[in-house]
């Protein structure tokens, strides 16, 4: 059998998009491949970038960008940007972080009209590509972007929105329906599907972003149920959260922790801020849930700082109240990636609505 340390330092070699396969031939190394060491010693031998999109919701602005450095204690310069889209105004709709791929949308204007031009790019290739529009005349729920196939390239958009009010229709179960519908890159074309159907009562949460993993792209409810679409067939499932970490007084997120669907469980009790339980989901079936780890978060000046995205398994990106920073659960030793507040997080903005995170290579895509 091979040697850990020579399967990871040969996986440390492999693009971002082809590690995930070969996490599969040893169980240590899966687990070792998401320490931040490794995603280090990757960034360094793939010439990738690790990092996030601040979204700023000011016309006429540009979403900002902070990239990780080698060393999470000196986050490098920013080098990446969206200044070669060709709209002024752009707002991010959606990302695949794993493939640092984009979902946009800027404003043109046409005889006095605003016309929303939807665009897929590659930051770190200056790549992009105007598709075709859906029905925008339907207000956007959600809406989750995902990299289905690497070589040849193809990805997914699927977009939920609201029907206007005389189509808004109830069906007899109690049962009422969104309007859905799914781009794909291979048929250059919107689809509709068939209506996505909701209990009475249940919504998305406001500017919820997806987590992907198993294929899915998954959202929090706002009954605290996950709802995820299914890329291959396209098509909708629920699944509840497990009994134990809903409560009326815990604050649930979901997130990414080790290339799995997780929640992020805290309690708002004051004896337990800065603690927070994180449950891991094995498979897509919603039914074998996992409590996989206790995070706590200590010794901050921050009282409002709360975790946002796991860069590894043992570094987390957290956000305070205008700032940002990384967290060494290992050490217990917590970062600023900014100096000031002026550049970094908009205000009366939650963190979870303007930070998209992303890890990337230099590789052109082909953008069909």
């Amino acid at each position: 059998m091979m040697n850990e340390d020579l399967i990871l330092d040969i996986m440390s070699c492999c693009p971002a998009t082809e590690i995930s396969k070969l996490r599969l031939l040893n169980k240590a190394c899966n687990k070792r491949s998401y320490e931040f060491h490794f995603i280090n010693h990757h960034l360094h031998k793939t010439n990738s970038v690790l990092g996030y999109f601040i979204q700023d919701h000011k016309k006429y602005s540009r979403p900002g960008v902070v990239v990780f450095g080698a060393d999470e204690e000196a986050p490098e310069k920013p080098t990446i940007s969206l200044d070669f889209l060709p709209s002024r105004d752009v707002k991010i709709e959606a990302c695949d972080a794993h493939h640092g791929v984009l979902l946009c949308v800027g404003d043109r204007f046409k005889g006095g009209r605003r016309i929303p031009d939807y665009i897929v790019c590659k930051p770190t290739t200056k790549q992009y590509r105007i598709i075709p529009n859906p029905k925008t005349r339907y207000f956007t729920i959600a809406v989750g972007l995902m990299v289905v196939q690497s070589n040849p390239f193809r990805y997914k958009i699927v977009r939920v929105s609201e029907p206007i009010p005389w189509e808004r229709r109830k069906t007899s179960e109690g049962f009422y329906t969104l309007n859905c519908e799914v781009f794909d890159s291979d048929t250059y074309a919107w689809k509709r599907l068939d209506d996505l159907e909701l209990p009475s009562g249940e919504f998305f949460r406001i500017s919820e972003k997806p987590e992907s993993s198993y294929g899915f792209l998954h959202w929090l409810t706002g009954k605290n149920n996950v709802i995820q679409f299914c890329m291959q067939t396209e098509t909708w499932s629920f699944f509840p959260l497990p009994e134990d970490v809903i409560s009326y007084d815990s604050s649930l997120d979901l997130v990414s922790y080790e290339g799995k669907l997780a929640v992020l469980c805290s309690n708002s009790n004051l004896d337990s801020r800065g603690r927070y339980e994180l449950w891991v989901l094995d498979n897509s079936s919603g039914k074998s849930w996992a409590n996989v780890k206790d995070v706590q978060i200590t010794d901050l000046d921050d009282e409002y700082a709360k975790p946002l995205w796991f860069l590894s398994n043992d570094i987390i990106l957290v956000a305070g109240f205008v700032r940002l920073g990384l967290y060494n659960t290992n050490s217990n030793k917590f970062q600023y990636l900014n100096k000031t507040t002026e550049e970094c997080l908009p205000y009366n903005y939650l963190p979870r609505d303007v930070c998209f995170p992303f890890y990337s290579d230099f590789e052109r895509i082909c953008l069909k």
